[in-house]
């Protein structure tokens, strides 16, 4: 998969996921401006980028604003000259019982992850179609295909990630725009390791027919075959990288 001349918006650029993405994208050939809520982690992305050779810009972006929403897309634009990749990978995990959780939790996790997908994706849209096309890729989780106690606001709001892609891709097929989601299991990542206990893992590791969580960089590249000229016709489509586990 080479990305030679094209430009990526990585959303949740700075840690786990989203950076892996970001790297991976840059280290074949092509420039990312690295968005993030956290600048200073987006930032130690683009560096990190920067010194490997690639070409990478940083911005801080709340994707759950409107105006940041476009301001990002504007950027990407203007200080590398286009827009042929959106990856949708900021993101949020809270852990409560239904019961347990605030109307206030609730409202946050949904913001994050699916408003914040379907504004950076509206945003997106426009630019890709001035262009002529354009691919985009979102993060879901294997949650929103399995679920798992505790996990409701979470998975709602990863479910209708998987709706928001087939929307777009029916939506963006008339301007050769793809959009393409990945559900992923268990990842090593930060995120992952702030939200749960090593018996999480342990207990994961028991059920998963590889034996293991993924890493990021595993995530990032199944994400990168997606917005790949590789995947020229593939589009709505969710592909769970979960090591088998969705199979049982």
């Amino acid at each position: 998969m080479e990305f030679s001349g094209k430009v990526a918006l990585v959303t949740g650029g700075g840690s786990g996921i989203g950076k892996a993405t970001a790297e991976l994208f840059a280290g074949r050939g092509g420039a990312v401006l690295v968005a993030d809520i956290d600048e200073a982690g987006a930032k130690a992305t683009a560096e990190a980028i920067l010194r490997r050779g690639g070409r990478a810009e940083a911005c801080r972006c709340d994707v759950t604003r409107w105006e940041d929403a476009q301001a990002t897309v504007e950027r990407a634009r203007r200080a590398l000259g286009r827009l042929d990749v959106l990856v949708n990978c900021a993101g949020i995990l809270r852990i409560h019982l239904l019961e347990e959780t605030t109307e206030a939790e609730w409202r946050q996790v949904l913001e994050v992850n699916l408003t914040g997908a379907f504004l950076m994706t509206k945003a997106s849209l426009a630019v890709m179609r001035e262009q002529g096309g354009g691919s985009i890729v979102h993060i879901a989780s294997r949650m929103a295909i399995r679920v798992k106690e505790g996990h409701g606001s979470y998975a709602a709001a990863k479910a209708g990630v998987l709706q928001l892609t087939q929307m777009a891709a029916l939506e963006g097929a008339p301007h050769k725009i793809r959009v393409n989601c990945v559900c992923p299991g268990f990842v090593d990542s930060p995120m992952t390791r702030t939200g749960y206990r090593d018996e999480a893992f342990e207990g994961w590791n028991r059920i998963c027919p590889l034996g293991r969580p993924a890493t990021p960089e595993e995530i990032a590249q199944a994400m990168l075959f997606l917005a790949s000229d590789h995947a020229s016709f593939i589009t709505g489509v969710t592909l769970p990288v979960d090591g088998g586990r969705t199979i049982l």
